[in-house]
């Protein structure tokens, strides 16, 4: 009857042991059941089925999982799993640049409008401008001034005729007319139709977004 028993466990064992994977010699340590992996993750049996089932483990066979490859699938499945999608970002960094571009761009505008803010082409040309300008009414001052002076006798009234041209011409410097600025400019800075089109094809772009 003993012998029996005995015989029975045996055949038992031995149906245990072929119902492991079979692994190279030396690697068998690598292979533990559904309890051990459990008890090693902390979680519960049916977890671990749950991460096998999204292939976050590495199954061998029912009940049998390669230790060693399941430990690195499973910090990669809890990496993948704490990363925000790729396409969430892009999405939310596209939105920020555009957001912050049209925040520059209306700044600009307004400092164009205001005449606080000039491109340097423009700046040169209308400088080249008043620089003429001003040479050619200096050269002509001569010819303008003779006749005025041709019966002056006194003195001082000549200074004075002279003070006074001269100060017209450098006023003529001094002043500061922002719209010529902006009325030479190419960024003629309204909120036109087509930069509305803009703001309604962004806005519709950010619904869709949201709707994904």
């Amino acid at each position: 009857m003993s012998f029996s028993h005995s015989k029975i466990l045996g055949n038992n064992f031995g149906r245990r042991r072929e119902a492991l994977p079979r692994k190279e010699s030396g690697e068998i340590a690598k292979v533990v059941t559904t309890a051990e992996i459990s008890e090693i993750l902390g979680v519960s049996k049916r977890r671990i089925q749950q991460f096998a089932d999204d292939g976050a483990l590495v199954r061998l066979s029912r009940g049998y999982y390669d230790l060693p490859q399941s430990i690195n699938k499973f910090i990669e499945y809890q990496i993948s799993k704490a990363l925000p999608s790729d396409s969430k970002i892009d999405k939310e960094e596209e939105m920020a640049l555009w957001t912050r571009a049209k925040k520059e761009k209306t700044q600009l505008e307004v400092q164009i409008i205001k005449g606080e803010l000039h491109r340097s082409e423009d700046v040169k040309r209308i400088m080249n401008d008043m620089l003429i300008a001003f040479r050619q009414k200096t050269l002509s001052l001569p010819s303008k001034m003779a006749p005025q002076l041709i019966m002056v006798e006194d003195l001082q009234v000549i200074k004075d005729l002279l003070k006074n041209s001269v100060i017209e011409l450098l006023t003529e410097l001094k002043d500061y007319d922002p719209s010529v600025f902006y009325e030479i400019s190419k960024d003629k800075m309204f909120l036109n139709g087509e930069d509305e089109d803009e703001d309604d094809e962004m806005s519709d772009h950010r619904v869709n977004q949201l709707r994904l």
